[in-house]
């Protein structure tokens, strides 16, 4: 787990997937200098040796103002990664789009177009017959498939929501706190 991941401490499991990404986007977009990241991981590293959390985040301050840190900025920083985080749900939502457009309808036209060929094979009795039960196997598979992509999908939406709630919770109750202690 990162520095990052470690300062957020919110993670349920060290391998979520979902805050993994998060936790990337922030590392990815991460601003030149001291700003709200470095910050955080700050007052996480003040707070694992024991420190109580508004002690560590008047040290950690104190360290970032001998380079520049500013509560102005702080705070400005902090509403940046709180963008980064909504345009990677932005990039995740329209992923899930195109998933749920090449697995779902794909896989309902496929279904609707086999079951118009059922009813004409079931006017051709004996002769189809085979193919008859071929179609409704596929179709039972294409519904099972439908199934379990949208059930995915919601998972996978639910679980990316859980983790930006509580990065973003995070970052706002540090806000309010930077804000408390500082301001």
């Amino acid at each position: 787990m990162s520095n990052l991941a470690k300062a957020f401490n919110t993670m349920s499991q060290d391998d979520d997937r979902f805050a993994n990404v998060l936790m990337k986007a922030l590392e990815d977009k991460n601003l030149e200098g001291f700003d709200y990241l470095e910050f955080k991981q700050s007052v996480a590293k003040m707070e694992e040796i024991g420190m109580d959390h508004d002690t560590a985040i008047r040290a950690a301050f104190g360290t970032g103002s001998t380079v520049g840190l500013t509560l102005e900025k702080l705070v400005k920083t902090a509403k940046y990664y709180t963008e980064v985080l909504q345009d990677e749900k932005s990039k995740f939502m329209n992923s899930m789009e195109k998933h749920l457009m090449s697995n779902v309808e794909g896989k309902a036209k496929e279904t609707g177009e086999l079951k118009k060929k059922i009813a004409n094979w079931e006017a051709k009795i004996e002769q189809l017959q085979a193919e008859v039960a071929k179609a409704k196997a596929k179709i039972e598979s294409s519904d099972a498939l439908i199934n379990n992509a949208k059930e995915k999908a919601t998972m996978n939406q639910q679980g990316f929501d859980d983790a930006l709630k509580v990065i973003t919770a995070a970052i706002q109750e540090d806000v309010v706190d930077i804000t408390r202690v500082l301001g």
